[in-house]
C-alpha cells in the first residue's frame, strides 16, 4: 500500500482515475490524498466545498472483483462504518450515517463520498472510493445548509491525515471481513448507525414533492431504502428519489 500526497488537485477520485487510465501502476490499497481539493465532487453532480489547509480529501482503489455488482452498495457500508468509527476515536459524538453515505454528527454534515466503479464484463475492475472529511474548517461559503467539522464539535483541531490513516486502517479492517464473507455481519452494523433509525420523520418525494411522515423499514442490498408509513405502506427509494427534512425545514437529499 503507498499512500500519495498531491499539493493541489480539482478531485482525488479524477486524478487516481486518469492516472489509471494513462498506466500508472497502482496496487489496492492505494490512496490519493490532500489537503487542497478546488472541484471535490459528490454523489449526483452535488460538489464538495473545502477549505485549503484544513481538511483531507483522499481516495482509495479497490479491486473488489469476488463482490457481485447487485451487491455492490455493501462497499459504502463498509466506508460509512470506518468513517463513523474514526470519528468516535477522535472523541466526536453523535456520529451517524444519513443514507447512502452522508456521515453525520446529530444534523449537521462532516464528510462526503463518492464511489465511482468499473466493470470488466460482469465483474468490477476498479473502485475508486473517494472521501472528503471536515476536519479544521469553520467557516463555508457555499450553500450548504448543515455542514459542521471536527473542530467546531470537539473545540480543538485535530491532525487531518492522522484523521485520513484512521478511516483508512478501518476500510482495510472491514474489507477484509466482507473478503471473508461477513456481508451480514457488515450490513447489521451499517443499519445500526443510520441517521433517524428509530421513529417517524418527515421525508419528501423528489419527483411530486409531497411531504410525508415515514421510518426506515430497512436497506436493501442494492442500497434501495425502504420506507414505511405510519399505515403501513413501504416505499422504496434510489438516491435523490427522495428528500430528508432536516429540522430547519430544508430538504436534502
Amino acid at each position: 500500500m503507498q499512500k500519495i500526497h498531491i499539493l493541489e488537485t480539482k478531485s482525488t477520485n479524477t486524478f487516481l482515475i486518469d492516472a489509471i487510465a494513462k498506466g500508472g501502476c497502482y496496487d489496492e490499497y492505494d490512496v490519493i490524498y490532500t489537503q487542497r481539493q478546488t472541484a471535490g465532487r459528490g454523489q449526483m453532480g452535488n460538489s464538495w466545498e473545502s477549505q485549503n489547509d484544513c481538511n483531507i480529501a483522499f481516495s482509495m482503489l479497490l479491486r473488489p472483483s469476488f463482490l457481485p455488482i447487485r451487491e455492490q452498495f455493501v462497499i459504502s457500508e463498509i466506508a460509512c462504518l470506518a468513517i463513523a468509527e474514526a470519528l468516535d476515536s477522535f472523541g466526536v459524538k453523535n456520529v451517524s450515517v444519513k443514507w447512502p453515505n452522508d456521515i453525520y454528527c446529530g444534523d449537521d454534515k462532516i464528510c462526503g463520498m463518492l464511489i465511482e466503479n468499473s466493470l470488466t464484463g460482469s465483474r468490477f475492475s476498479q473502485c475508486i472510493v473517494g472521501i472528503g472529511i471536515n476536519v479544521n474548517q469553520e467557516v463555508w461559503i457555499g450553500n450548504a445548509p448543515n455542514p459542521t467539522s471536527m473542530l467546531l464539535k470537539l473545540g480543538q483541531e485535530n491532525d487531518p491525515v492522522a484523521v485520513m490513516d484512521k478511516v483508512i486502517e478501518g476500510i482495510i479492517g472491514y474489507y477484509e471481513q466482507l473478503k471473508q464473507g461477513k456481508k451480514e455481519a457488515i450490513h447489521s452494523r451499517y443499519l445500526a448507525r443510520l441517521y433517524r433509525r428509530e421513529g417517524f420523520f418527515a421525508y419528501q418525494d423528489a419527483e411530486s414533492g409531497k411531504p410525508f411522515m415515514a421510518r426506515i423499514k430497512t436497506i436493501e442490498p442494492s442500497g434501495h431504502l425502504q420506507l414505511e408509513d405510519p399505515e403501513g405502506s413501504t416505499y422504496r427509494y434510489m438516491f435523490k428519489e427522495v428528500r430528508f427534512v432536516l429540522p430547519c425545514g430544508v430538504t436534502k437529499e
